[in-house]
């Protein structure tokens, strides 16, 4: 199936294209928010919750039941099912980075982050065989670096205006606590690269292209990308 990852730092302008990218070419639209819900259904009530009577599957049921089947086919997987799904999966895998940089200084084998690398892996590999998806970060981009009709974006945007988003975004009054929490997400980003995938996230050789969101509004970047995934996808 046809794929497209955006990643950028924390307050880097890739949503909003994001959202008119998928709504355009009738993509799933994939956050953290619900790759962790997605991870929190499969392996338990998957089944229940997507054949409820008089209740329509939501596409987080219909992805949940995909991954849950592509893993119960999965010669790799033993008889208990995947050891990364489970009770309390979706707390730690909807965190943003921000919020996971205390995790990281205080206790990096956490067992919980270990358990959300891996999950979040596996979930964004299935969803992107199962449906058409744009993956916003977590490292969708290293995840399926080599997998083939996938178009990898990456975004960046000035200190000013990140500081900018910062701020709205999370309700603050000072560039001096909206500069603290870039840096502490910044450092969670870093680290989870490293940990997650042995790569530099600063590295840019895996993307297609580069789009900076202080320059270009999110319609400019669309049209952009829309030139892209033309030269790039069979959608």
């Amino acid at each position: 199936m046809p794929t497209i990852t955006f990643e950028g730092r924390h307050c880097a302008g890739l949503r909003d294209p994001g959202r008119l990218i998928a709504k355009d070419l009738g993509f799933d639209y994939v956050d953290r928010i619900m790759l962790a819900e997605i991870a929190k259904k499969v392996g338990s009530t998957v089944e229940a919750v997507s054949m409820r009577k008089l209740k329509k599957p939501t596409l987080v049921d219909k992805f949940a039941k995909g991954v849950n089947q592509i893993l119960n086919n999965s010669t790799t997987v033993g008889v208990g099912g995947d050891p990364y799904f489970g009770p309390g999966i979706e707390n730690i895998m909807s965190k943003d980075y921000y919020e996971l940089d205390e995790t990281i200084i205080k206790n990096p084998e956490d067992l919980d982050y270990n358990r959300m690398i891996e999950a979040t892996k596996e979930v964004v590999k299935d969803i992107s065989d199962l449906g058409k998806v744009l993956l916003i970060s977590r490292g969708a981009a290293a995840i399926l670096k080599d997998k083939p009709n996938t178009l990898r974006i990456f975004f960046v945007a000035s200190e000013e205006d990140r500081i900018e988003r910062a701020k709205k975004m999370h309700n603050l009054s000072s560039d001096t606590d909206a500069t603290d929490l870039l840096k502490h997400a910044d450092h969670a980003q870093d680290e989870y690269y490293l940990k997650a995938f042995g790569l530099n996230f600063d590295d840019l050789g895996i993307y297609h292209a580069v789009l900076n969101t202080t320059n270009l509004d999110p319609e400019d970047c669309s049209k952009v990308i829309f030139s892209l995934i033309k030269e790039k996808l069979k959608v």
